[in-house]
């Protein structure tokens, strides 16, 4: 498995602070939903709320190794976030 991220944290935004263009993506959010939840990785804006917790994975090494969240794209990639605060996430991305 291999794991790429620069480990920098990036901010976590709230929906009122994404482009009108990412928050039509997010309809399912509430409008007066304030909770910092969205990171944008590679151009694309992920919900960190919407991932799988590793911790619900028994056999997920990803767990193991720090990640806190998963979003798999196939079943050989996807991506990584581990919450460094309540604002703030390493994002990286997996694949085999």
């Amino acid at each position: 498995m291999n794991i790429i991220t620069n480990n920098k944290p990036r901010p976590l935004l709230a929906l009122y602070e994404l482009p009108e263009k990412a928050q039509a993506e997010f309809d399912y959010v509430l409008p007066d939903d304030g909770s910092c939840r969205f990171v944008k990785y590679k151009g694309w804006w992920h919900d960190c709320f919407d991932m799988q917790r590793t911790t619900d994975l028994s056999f997920s090494p990803f767990h193991y190794m720090g990640w806190h969240g998963i979003a798999s794209d196939s079943y050989f990639s996807g991506v990584l976030v581990r919450f460094v605060d309540d604002d703030q996430v390493i994002v990286g991305r997996y694949f085999s």
